[in-house]
């Protein structure tokens, strides 16, 4: 994981800020329990609910939405009331992933419009019946939007964990991924067993990073007393749980995981080979998810970042939907084909080292922090390729680590880091991230 503050001034204009100003002032009403309404295409309500500030204004992101009821990363079942306050604001709306129903041509799900009708009071004062049993099973994220007639509008996610509901893409699939075909499972974990995470080589996991942490809030071991890691029960399956959080008084607290031990033994992997892990995290200020691999065994190493994703920055504002992938080449001299763009693919474009991806233009079309997705990596001594949710998202030629050396993977939940700032004191200073499986595969080796 790399980042700067100049990275990030060139990822602000990505943010999402396309609005509709909307004038009318509402009186406020609860919504009462209703079906939720399927089929929301996300950019293109979006690009209607907000506004860029038409007409030469400034538009301006605020934290004004306040859940009060249920708590911030908490557990539901059946019917729930959904209470916020959003002072300023006289507009919003709500959604949620849904699996597919019985008339659905797709498999992968739509979000939900929550609230169509939704009405503020004069002091912001909204609320809405969520019917829980009619989602998926295990961990959500229902998005909270809100807008004022000026330009001033904000996005929250609130996480909850569905003790009810729908059983639906839960657990290691019973299929293999295209991308692997000729090769074998060497490595799975779908966290159903205890949990043997460790400050010293006696886990299957230990909690730091041989090359430093980088997270603002520290990156924090099993036996502490802000242990981040735990389990919590789905209908079928566990999920592991990665709690970042900051009490008062402290540094704050999240968490890594990597099965590279500090005495650099563990699980590793050789070319060709593929890792994929399966899972979802909040989009909020300063959250930092990511699933990543480093070659082992020599100073030259090569970082695969499967996934890193910026939570939405308030310096810019907006709703960052996409993430990004990148191969890093740390302490040799990089492959030609990194600044030699003459150098091109099959496809007749020069080949990158980076790509952001946009997950609304593929597949479900959903964003990282909407549902869950699938994030791998295929590695074999010419290739590296990037998927999301076995879809192809990036390829270029190995590095020569990556092509020889033994790999491992780390998955983690950093919140702010390389200069960028968390601000999570509305969600009261915590997130969360569910891991729901781990997998490795490996192919003969000629």
């Amino acid at each position: 994981m790399n980042i700067t503050k100049s990275t990030l001034t060139a990822f602000q204009p990505m943010a999402l800020t396309l609005m509709l100003a909307i004038t009318t002032t509402v009186a406020f009403a609860q919504n009462e329990p209703a079906p939720a309404n399927a089929g929301v295409n996300l950019p293109d309500f979006l690009s209607t609910f907000y506004t860029d500030g038409g007409g030469g204004g400034k538009t301006t992101w605020l934290k004004s939405i306040d859940v009060s009821a249920p708590a911030y990363c908490s557990t539901i079942k059946g019917d729930t009331t959904i209470t916020f306050k959003a002072p300023g604001m006289t507009i919003a709306r709500a959604l949620c992933w849904q699996q597919p129903g019985a008339g659905d041509s797709s498999p992968w799900g739509h979000d939900a419009d929550l609230a169509p009708d939704l009405k503020l009071d004069a002091d912001g004062n909204g609320s809405f019946v969520f019917h829980a049993d009619q989602f998926p099973n295990g961990p959500l994220n229902l998005r909270i939007f809100a807008k004022d007639d000026k330009n001033n509008q904000d996005y929250c996610e609130l996480q909850l964990f569905n003790d009810g509901g729908i059983v639906w893409n839960q657990g290691v699939p019973q299929t293999d991924p295209p991308q692997t075909k000729g090769m074998k499972v060497v490595y799975t974990d779908d966290f159903n067993g205890p949990l043997s995470i460790a400050k010293d080589n006696s886990g299957k996991y230990w909690t730091h990073w041989g090359g430093g942490d980088g997270s603002m809030w520290p990156f924090t071991n099993f036996e502490d007393p802000l242990n981040p890691f735990s389990q919590i029960k789905g209908a079928t399956k566990n999920y592991l749980r990665i709690h970042a959080s900051k009490p008062d008084g402290t540094n704050g607290a999240t968490g890594t995981l990597t099965p590279i031990h500090p005495d650099k033994t563990g699980f590793t992997a050789k070319a060709p080979c593929y890792f994929e892990c399966r899972f979802l995290a909040q989009n909020a200020q300063g959250t930092w998810p990511a699933f990543w691999l480093t070659t082992q065994g020599s100073p030259a190493c090569d970082e695969l970042d499967g996934i890193e994703a910026y939570g939405t920055n308030a310096k810019s504002g907006g709703i960052w939907t996409a993430y990004h992938v990148t191969s890093h080449f740390w302490n040799q001299t990089p492959p030609a084909w990194v600044k030699d763009k003459s150098v091109k693919g099959p496809d007749g474009n020069p080949y990158d080292a980076h790509k952001m991806v946009k997950p609304m233009e593929l597949g479900g079309k959903s964003a990282w922090s909407t549902t869950f997705h699938t994030y791998g990596v295929l590695i074999t001594p010419t290739d590296t390729a990037y998927y999301l949710d076995d879809i192809e998202v990036l390829r270029h030629p190995s590095g020569p680590s990556s092509a020889t050396l033994p790999i491992s993977f780390l998955v983690n939940l950093a919140i702010g880091g390389g200069g960028w700032k968390p601000d999570l004191q509305r969600y009261g200073n915590q997130s969360d991230m569910w891991v729901d499986y781990i997998r490795v595969y490996e192919g003969p080796k000629n």
